[in-house]
């Protein structure tokens, strides 16, 4: 069972009255309190891996949802996932299997037990449909015997909150609520998750994450940001692919290709030793995650051009054979990707290149001196590329040699696909920039990106060629027509000379203004 919260946590002085809400838009009236007692006992790791990442997992007595739960952060809120109560303080495999990825090898140890007294009362509207629910919470809360390092024994926080869930209301609820208590001196809690709370110092010592990095601090401090943001949501989209979040996939692969650029562009600043064996591996990852992926772009990409299609065109089963090649999801074979011991052996190891990147002597010089001019360097590539097509275009259109030709156009072809690489490269490169020029960064990477999108596009045809010809093959062999698939091939082709002659039409102006956002930079 998964539930979605939205809600909102409110910090009451000791002794303050729950206030009249029926003033809150929408409330007609408040129900009855209904006062419950709960105990929670949180599991993780030693080092607090998961409450660092906006996960709780606890096993929850009392009330009418005891059990185990697991809140991943998605959203504007949580995603609850429930399992039945057990015996011990064994998560449920469903849930120690969500999380294995950030746990690895570390043991799953209760790290803080909270009781609380909770009064809670539905907010209801005219017709008595349950708007919110409001809860008034006594908390006593004291670490566990599982965290690492130094904790104080027998230490025990006490205090008071206020919670208030959407049912079926909008935020606009929630908003509504902030003014009115805030009115009768009632604030926003600073800290949200009553285990945050409990833990307090221990997870302030157990957080990594470093401050805002500025133009005259260490380069190496912008690498190591954007290693500990991408790590995060490479973990956070390989919960949700097994989860089958529909853009889980594609989100993993884009986290594997940013981190991977981080550690190509900032070479310099990284010992080699450590980063390029991790490069090889996440380049392993993000082409096991492709092949799902491409299905996916190719399988909706035909589904619509054959809608687009002249009935008379569509000759012979083309659908359902789409359907039996595509239709099938392919979340099995990605799983057991993720379940490989050589993708569960490259957990640890990205977290550790998050917690601790290993730095090279470079790192530490300012970030206009070493990291700008690598992405002057990135720029430089994709022009170069673009050259090549240019270049191997010309020669394509002087050559009478058909031998020549087939060559020269595996050239161009390798060209293109280079220039579209190089592109997400140095998006990603900009990016990295971005918490310290600002606006300055997001102007390049915004050109990029849209270099990236065209020639992506172009890319897209190119694999829905490929596939098209292996779907006229199979549809051949089966004594099927394959003329539809022949059609659908010379759409695409006529569409990528179409996109090929737009990119390189404007390509002198985004040239220029790649060049200039770039020196804006120096």
């Amino acid at each position: 069972m998964a539930h979605h919260e939205i809600e909102r946590t409110y910090t009451p002085p000791p002794q303050a009255p729950v206030p009249d809400l029926t003033e809150l838009p929408g409330v007609a009236q408040v129900g009855p309190p209904v006062v419950t007692d709960l105990e929670a006992a949180y599991v993780d790791t030693p080092d607090l891996r998961l409450v660092r990442a906006g996960i709780s997992l606890r096993r929850r007595t009392g009330g009418t949802d005891a059990g185990w739960h697991l809140k991943l952060p998605v959203g504007e809120g949580r995603d609850e996932l429930r399992r039945p109560l057990t015996t011990g303080t064994t998560p449920p495999q469903q849930l120690r299997t969500l999380v294995a990825a950030r746990v690895g090898e570390e043991p799953l140890v209760v790290v803080a037990t909270v009781l609380t007294r909770r009064t809670t009362q539905e907010l209801l509207d005219a017709d008595g449909a349950v708007l919110a629910e409001l809860v008034d919470d006594e908390v006593t809360g004291s670490p566990g015997p599982g965290l690492a390092g130094e904790t104080s024994p027998g230490a025990v926080t006490v205090w008071r909150e206020w919670e208030l869930e959407l049912v079926t209301a909008g935020t606009d609820l929630l908003e509504a609520a902030d003014e009115h208590l805030a009115e009768l001196g009632v604030e926003v809690a600073a800290v949200s998750r009553k285990i945050e709370v409990v833990l307090g110092e221990a997870l302030a010592r157990a957080a990594t994450a470093p401050g805002r990095p500025g133009r005259g601090k260490p380069a190496g401090r912008l690498v190591e940001l954007r290693l500990q943001q991408q790590v995060e949501e490479l973990l956070r989209r390989e919960t949700e692919i097994r989860r089958g979040g529909a853009r889980g996939v594609h989100q993993a692969r884009v986290a594997c290709r940013r981190i991977r650029s981080a550690l190509a562009t900032y070479r310099p600043l990284l010992d080699r030793e450590v980063t390029e064996p991790v490069r090889e591996e996440l380049r392993w990852l993000a082409g096991e995650l492709g092949g799902a992926r491409d299905a996916e772009v190719v399988h909706d990409l035909l589904r619509q051009r054959v809608v687009d299609l002249p009935a008379e065109q569509v000759v012979g089963p083309v659908r359902s054979r789409l359907r039996s090649t595509y239709g099938a999801s392919r979340r099995a074979d990605v799983v057991a990707v993720l379940d490989s011991p050589r993708c569960r052996a490259l957990w640890p190891v990205l977290q550790e290149l998050a917690a601790r990147p290993p730095l090279a002597e470079g790192a530490q010089l300012p970030a206009r001196k070493v990291a700008v001019p690598r992405v002057d360097r990135d720029v430089a590539r994709v022009e170069k590329a673009v050259e090549r097509v240019v270049d191997g275009l010309d020669r394509l259109a002087r050559s009478d040699d058909d031998p020549a030709g087939v060559e020269v156009r595996r050239e161009v072809e390798e060209a293109w696909h280079d220039a579209r690489k190089a592109a997400k490269r140095l998006r990603y490169a900009a990016e990295v920039l971005e918490p310290a020029w600002g606006k300055r960064a997001r102007r390049l990477t915004r050109t990029a990106k849209a270099i990236t999108q065209r020639l992506g596009e172009r890319q897209d045809t190119e694999i829905t060629r490929r596939h098209l010809l292996d779907l006229a093959r199979a549809a051949t062999a089966a004594g099927e027509s394959a003329f539809t698939y022949g059609v659908l091939h010379a759409r695409e082709q006529a569409r990528a000379e179409e996109l090929e002659t737009a990119f390189l039409d404007a390509w002198p102006r985004t040239r220029s203004r790649l060049r200039k956002q770039a020196r804006a930079l120096a």
